[in-house]
């Protein structure tokens, strides 16, 4: 089952890691479905397609952020169907592993990391305690774990998603999302990653980046998302990816939405991109103060990030900016140079986020160490959000009000942004392109953009039509 994240910002997409979950085990010749929740979350709807295919194991994938809404889940599938195993798998299992278990008594499995050859043993039914990456629970109640399974290296062995259990009609914007490399090996305070996809960097081929490109525009399919964490880490393989899609004459456009390190392009690299269908980029800034940058272990410098976001925005990407509010050492100050940071230039989308520490980063450890954090994680994961104002600690330079008003700040600063670029955008419409800009950025039309499925469809063929 495709992980359910309805929340206020969200429409369902396509999510790429069950897309290759379900292609590893066709490869092996294991019977699967997929039920994709964000569509249709019913829990009705979920039980009869679960009485229809009576499977031995339902699979889930759970995010950290509400996830007892998926324990809830959990547990009134295993009271309705006590016989199937329910396994876990995705970013909360390989961050609480154990701690999760002992939550939720209703979970069978847990699949830690990387989840296709360890599914895979489980399925082709090898003895529990011989396969790597797999926690579970014994005979006699007690939790085991196999140790980690080493990460795969030659990702072009591992087929790329086709979908085909999925409805692809039912997705507003038919988006396909690529995964080119995996891992990070980069060490910022604020993020888990060195426990949810882990810290050695492995890649595609270009060939093998181009052949899933050139599988869906053969569908008539050619919209494209890399959501890689570090897509432009290694310059050189995004330039052999362009070559090889220029060479084979493919005409498509590709989004980097997810945010990629501004000190990993040049120049020549966006040109080359632009020049192949790039279209968006998004650059995670996270504070425009190089101190604070050091501190949270960022590596780069704010000249390096102001360079990068000057070149897109010269060479016409849509280019958006992220940035997080209230890391230890940050003052009001701090915060107000970030926002003057992103209304300098000519971007089209600005957001920032409270920090959310998640368990197992440095940020939590260093908050819990000291006293910082105002509530457990249980409550703030499930109650908070990158998309409230709600923070989940103090410092001593930003206390809980100081905080909630700098949030709202950010809020204001996005909608501005977004009123300028879209108005440029809709230059087309002529007088009413301010209007519709200031329409589309009310907080209630955004709600609809991401959560309604028509509301969507229909600003997709305003973009189509009038964007420039």
């Amino acid at each position: 089952m495709t992980p359910s994240f309805r929340g206020e910002q969200y429409t369902a997409v396509l999510t790429a890691g069950i897309g290759y979950i379900s292609e590893y085990l066709k490869l092996n010749n294991i019977e699967h479905k997929v039920y994709d929740a964000n569509l249709d979350g019913n829990i009705k709807h979920i039980k009869r397609f679960i009485q229809e295919y009576k499977p031995d194991i339902i699979g889930i994938g759970v995010m950290s952020i509400r996830y007892k809404k998926d324990y809830n889940l959990i547990r009134d599938l295993k009271t309705s169907f006590p016989k199937i195993k329910i396994l876990i798998g995705g970013p909360h299992a390989s961050t609480f592993r154990e701690l999760m278990m002992n939550d939720n008594k209703h979970i069978d499995y847990a699949i830690i990391l990387e989840g296709e050859e360890t599914l895979v043993e489980l399925c082709d039914g090898k003895e529990l305690s011989e396969i790597k990456g797999l926690m579970f629970r014994a005979d006699d109640s007690s939790i085991r774990y196999n140790g980690d399974r080493p990460f795969i290296t030659d990702l072009d062995k591992i087929p790329f998603p086709r979908y085909e259990k999925y409805d692809l009609k039912k997705y507003p914007d038919l988006t396909i999302p690529i995964v080119s490399s995996r891992g990070c090996p980069y060490a910022c305070t604020f993020c888990p990653v060195k426990t949810t996809i882990g810290r050695m960097f492995r890649v595609r081929s270009p060939e093998s980046v181009v052949d899933e490109i050139e599988y869906w525009c053969n569908k008539d399919i050619k919209n494209f998302s890399f959501v890689d964490d570090n897509f432009t880490l290694y310059k050189d393989r995004v330039h052999k990816i362009c070559d090889e899609i220029q060479k084979r004459g493919i005409k498509a456009t590709f989004n980097l939405g997810n945010g990629i390190r501004a000190d990993k392009v040049d120049y020549d690299l966006l040109k080359k991109m632009k020049e192949t269908g790039f279209r968006e980029i998004a650059i995670g800034v996270e504070s425009a103060n190089d101190p604070i940058l050091k501190s949270i272990k960022k590596g780069e410098t704010l000249s390096e990030i102001e360079k990068a976001v000057k070149m897109a925005c010269d060479l016409d990407f849509e280019v958006g900016l992220f940035f997080i509010i209230g890391s230890p050492g940050e003052t009001k100050e701090d915060v107000m140079n970030s926002f003057k940071f992103a209304l300098k230039y000519p971007v089209d989308y600005a957001y920032f986020y409270n920090v959310i520490p998640f368990p197992n980063s440095e940020l939590y450890a260093y908050l819990k160490d000291n006293n910082l954090l105002i509530e457990p994680y249980s409550v703030y994961l499930n109650e908070s959000s990158h998309w409230n104002g709600r923070p989940a600690f103090i410092t001593k330079e930003l206390g809980l009000k100081d905080r909630i008003k700098l949030y709202n700040m950010g809020k204001n600063v996005t909608k501005k942004i977004q009123r300028r670029r879209i108005a440029w955008r809709l230059k087309r419409l002529g007088p009413l392109a301010p209007l519709a800009a200031r329409a589309i950025s009310i907080d209630f039309v955004q709600r609809k953009l991401m959560t309604n499925i028509a509301t969507k469809r229909m600003i997709i063929k305003i973009k189509k039509t009038f964007w420039r």
